[in-house]
């Protein structure tokens, strides 16, 4: 059986970023988002995502930083999550995947193995790595942030027809071209959007029998559950 997590990152980056992912997750397939905390819109964004969104942390790790100093700027990061939330994040990723290098994840795995939090997994040799470590994870990692945009309707469609069994993220940037943000990925979004609120996306989980879910399925509390 495949399972799909449908992962929006930058929630809380700008206001029209945010409203995009929202709208993806009210009438499309997003079912869950990663936040930035320490950003001006971090405290709206992550007051608006309603329950039913899994919401986890979307960190800001400098690559330069020493295990110490990235294990104190993470939870510095979820202790405001968990501030502006009400309640931990569903799992951990990272700004541009600051997280692969290694003495970042040295530290995030430390962190999120003892927090019961999954973490982001982008290839076979991450996978493997947090296992190793402890730490939960998907069985595959679809997306790529350099394709601006990643997901049109055709590349969505593509993906969706040949998902693996197990339990798949696919990492989407979906939203309104920035009014805040300076960003060159702006109007793409809006195309990732129109891609991930296509009714004949939702057609292609419903033949394939996929079943939608977020992180919160893999973190202690689901697997508690």
């Amino acid at each position: 059986m495949a399972r799909l997590i449908v992962n929006a990152d930058d929630l809380g980056y700008d206001p029209e970023i945010d409203r995009g992912i929202l709208e993806a997750h009210r009438h499309g397939l997003v079912t869950s988002a990663t936040a930035m905390v320490l950003t001006p819109f971090a405290a709206r964004a992550l007051a608006a995502a309603p329950a039913t969104l899994g919401v986890g942390l979307h960190a800001l790790l400098d690559p330069a930083l020493g295990e110490a100093e990235a294990r104190a700027e993470l939870l510095r990061q979820l202790d405001r999550f968990e501030a502006l939330r009400g309640a931990p994040p569903t799992h951990l990723d990272s700004h541009k995947h600051a997280h692969a290098a290694p003495a970042l994840l040295a530290a995030v795995a430390e962190v999120a193995s003892a927090r019961g939090l999954p973490v982001r997994a982008m290839d076979a040799g991450l996978r493997a790595a947090l296992r190793g470590l402890g730490v939960p994870v998907t069985d595959a990692f679809l997306g790529d942030a350099t394709l601006r945009p990643c997901w049109t309707h055709a590349t969505l469609a593509e993906a969706l027809r040949d998902l693996p069994p197990g339990l798949t993220e696919l990492m989407a940037h979906p939203g309104y071209r920035p009014s805040h943000a300076r960003t060159s990925f702006g109007v793409e979004r809006e195309v990732e959007l129109a891609a991930l609120t296509d009714e004949a996306a939702r057609a292609l989980l419903r033949a394939g029998e996929v079943e939608l879910c977020s992180y919160a399925i893999l973190g202690s509390r689901g697997r508690a559950g």
